[in-house]
């Protein structure tokens, strides 16, 4: 990421209890569930993610995140042109590790928190993307599948709001993340629904 945005995110993070309105105070450690869309912008592909992450509370307004989510794509998001009768070969996959520092930018008296949060993530996947060959005989393309296998770090991003439920232990949340790596941001972009389990003292 370049060195603007990082400031760019530091002077956020630096002003961002001037727009608090409460001091909510969460359990010790929460346990989240969900799963949402995801799409994989450097091969225009779309699938789904599940993710499971534990949060211990460091303070009033700052914890850390630990996650693991696997996506899997389903689809093309355009049109691909293969031969008649196939199906394309385009796909891919990967387990994200993702250690995180989230930050409570909002806090109010109802329960609702938005909160950033940022960290490395370890990506372990791959992909398989089909490639025709239409210059040496364009009425007979040859078409072959290039193979790639990913263990590389990059950074996470998310912003997630969060409030509650009847139950007072349970609380829902919805997140919006992306991933970059290789100078590249963003080759993922994840939209996710959570279920959180509080446990531990406040």
């Amino acid at each position: 990421m370049k060195t603007n945005q990082l400031f760019l995110i530091l002077f956020f993070l630096g002003f961002a209890p001037t727009i608090s309105l409460a001091q909510v105070e969460k359990p010790k450690i929460q346990y989240s569930i969900g799963g949402g869309f995801s799409v994989d912008r450097s091969n225009m592909l779309w699938g789904l993610n599940m993710t499971n992450e534990i949060n211990y509370r460091l303070g009033k307004r700052t914890s850390l995140n630990a996650g693991i989510s696997f996506y899997q794509s389903l689809g093309n998001l355009e049109n691909k042109e293969v031969f008649p009768g196939q199906k394309s070969k385009d796909q891919s996959s990967g387990i994200f590790f993702t250690p995180m520092l989230k930050y409570d930018i909002l806090q109010r008296d109802s329960g609702f928190k938005l909160a950033f949060a940022a960290g490395p993530s370890l990506q372990l996947g791959g992909q398989s993307i089909l490639f025709e060959d239409n210059f040496t005989d364009p009425e007979n393309p040859n078409s072959f599948v290039f193979h790639n296998k990913y263990q590389r770090i990059g950074l996470m991003i998310e912003l997630e709001a969060e409030w509650k439920t009847k139950n007072p232990n349970v609380r829902n949340a919805a997140s919006i993340s992306a991933y970059g790596a290789d100078n590249d941001f963003p080759l993922f972009i994840n939209v996710n629904y959570k279920v959180r389990f509080n446990f531990g003292k406040k």
